[in-house]
C-alpha cells in the first residue's frame, strides 16, 4: 500500500523555520502587549495616553532580546533577564522541534534531483527561523518601539538565538554531528555534560546564598531605605516583582562580585568582594547591596567558587569515577560549556537602567564570565587531581594486597 511521505518532506526547510518563527510570535507578541497594558494601568495610566501601549509593547519585546530602547526620556538596555530566559527556552524548544522534524523527514531534493546534505537542510531551516523571527522584531522595534540597533544589542540578539539553536540542536541529535565533539567517546561527553550541569546549578545556589548573606548583613540599612517609600508594604511587593524579573542577571552579578570581577554601578565605580564603593543607586535591596562596607573576611569570597568546583567533581563516587575516566578532556569541555553559559548571561546582565548615572550597570560582559569560569575551573582541576591521587593510592593498595597473597 502506498503511503505519503512525512509532512516535513513536502515543505521546504526555510518554510519549516518560518512557520516555527510565526508560532513563536503568536506567543511573545501578545504577551508583550499584555505586559505593556498592565504597566500602563498600574503605573502611568493617568498621565499618558493609551496610544503609548503599542510603543511600550514593542520596546519591551526589543529590550528582552537585548536591544536598547529610549522611552520617557531615559535609555534602557538592561534586559529583564527572567523574561529573556523564558524566550530563550521557547526559541530552543522551537529549534529542537525543527531538528527533530527534519531528522525524521525524507531528504529534501535539490533542483537537479540530488539529495540535499543534512547540514545544509538544517542550516536553511534554522536560518529561516532566525530571519523570520529577528527580522520583524528589529523592524517593529525600530519603527514603533523606539529601539536603537547598536553593535552590542545585535551581539546580544545573536548570542540569544545562537545559543538557543545550539542547545536545541544538541538536545535533538546529541553531539554526533558536531565537529570534534562527535569524535569523542560518548562517556567523555556525558561526564563533561554532567559536570557542567552540576557547576551551573551549584553556581546558582551559591549566588542565592551570597545574596541572602548580604541581605542579612545589611538588613538595618535596607529597612531604613524602605522607610523612604510612602507605603513600604506596597513598595516591597512591587520591588519583589521587579527583582524577580531581573533575577538571572542579579544572580550572575552576585557570582561576579564573588569572583572579584565586580559589578559596575555607573558613576559609582566597580563594586566587588575586594572593593567597597559608594554611589547613587535606586532604593532596591539587591542594588543597594553593591554599596557600602562589608567585613574583611568577605575578601576571601573567591574561595567559595573554588570549593564549589572541587565539590562538583569529588562528591559522589560514581560521578567522580566518570570524571576521572574523562580526565582533562572532560573537565575542559565542562569549563567551555560553563564559559558559554556565563558569557551569554553576562551579556544580558549589563546595560543602562535610566537615570542616576546608571548608564553602565552590571557585571563586565567580557571579564565577569572569564573570572567566574576561571575560579570554578581551578576547583575542578584540583578535584580531578585529588581524584587521580585517590585512584593511584587505591591501585597501589590493590597491588600490595595481591603481593601479600
Amino acid at each position: 500500500m502506498h503511503t505519503s511521505p512525512p509532512q516535513s518532506a513536502t515543505r521546504h526547510p526555510v518554510l519549516v523555520g518560518l512557520v516555527e518563527a510565526f508560532r513563536l510570535d503568536l506567543i511573545v507578541v501578545p504577551s508583550a502587549f499584555v505586559a505593556a497594558t498592565v504597566f500602563w494601568i498600574v503605573g502611568l495610566g493617568a498621565q499618558l495616553d493609551y496610544s503609548i501601549i503599542p510603543e511600550w509593547a514593542f520596546a519591551l519585546w526589543a529590550l528582552v532580546h537585548g536591544l536598547s530602547v529610549t522611552t520617557i526620556g531615559f535609555e534602557f538596555s538592561l534586559a529583564p533577564s527572567l523574561v529573556t530566559v523564558g524566550v530563550w527556552l521557547l526559541v530552543s524548544s522551537g529549534a529542537t522541534r525543527i531538528v527533530s522534524e527534519l531528522s525524521d523527514a525524507e531528504p529534501h531534493p535539490t533542483s537537479s534531483g540530488e539529495e540535499t546534505p543534512w547540514w545544509a537542510t538544517c542550516t536553511m531551516a534554522l536560518t529561516g527561523f532566525a530571519l523570520g523571527y529577528a527580522g520583524p522584531l528589529i523592524a517593529l522595534a525600530l519603527i514603533v518601539g523606539t529601539a536603537v540597533v547598536d553593535p552590542f544589542g545585535v551581539l546580544r540578539l545573536v548570542a540569544l538565538l545562537g545559543t538557543a539553536f545550539a542547545f536545541g540542536y544538541v538536545r535533538a541529535r546529541g553531539v554526533v554531528d558536531v565537529p570534534w565533539l562527535g569524535a569523542l567517546d560518548a562517556e567523555v561527553w556525558e561526564a563533561a555534560r554532567a559536570l557542567a550541569k552540576r557547576l551551573l546549578f551549584g553556581a546558582l545556589a551559591l549566588a542565592v546564598v551570597v545574596i541572602g548573606v548580604g541581605l542579612a548583613l545589611r538588613w538595618s540599612d535596607l529597612t531604613e531605605s524602605m522607610e523612604s517609600y510612602s507605603s513600604p508594604l506596597s513598595a516591597g511587593i512591587g520591588l519583589i516583582v521587579v527583582q524577580l524579573l531581573f533575577a538571572p542577571g542579579a544572580l550572575f552579578g552576585a557570582l561576579s562580585w564573588v569572583a572579584g570581577s565586580g559589578v559596575s554601578i555607573g558613576a559609582g565605580g566597580l563594586s566587588s568582594a575586594f572593593v567597597a564603593v559608594t554611589g547613587p543607586v535606586p532604593d532596591v535591596p539587591v542594588l543597594q547591596l553593591l554599596t557600602g562596607d562589608y567585613p574583611v573576611w568577605t575578601t576571601a569570597a573567591p574561595v567559595l567558587l573554588v570549593v564549589l568546583g572541587l565539590g562538583c567533581v569529588v562528591i559522589g563516587r560514581t560521578h567522580a569515577g566518570r570524571v576521572y575516566a574523562a580526565s582533562w578532556t572532560g573537565v575542559g569541555i565542562a569549563a567551555g560549556l560553563i564559559l558559554i553559559a556565563c558569557e551569554t548571561v553576562a551579556l544580558f546582565a549589563y546595560g543602562a537602567i535610566g537615570p542616576l548615572g546608571l548608564a553602565a550597570f552590571g557585571p563586565s560582559p567580557v571579564f565577569a564570565a572569564v573570572a567566574v569560569t576561571a575560579w570554578l575551573s581551578l576547583g575542578t582541576a584540583i578535584g580531578l587531581v585529588l581524584t587521580k591521587l585517590s585512584h593511584m593510592q587505591y591501585d597501589e593498595s590493590e597491588l600490595a594486597a595481591h603481593d601479600d597473597r
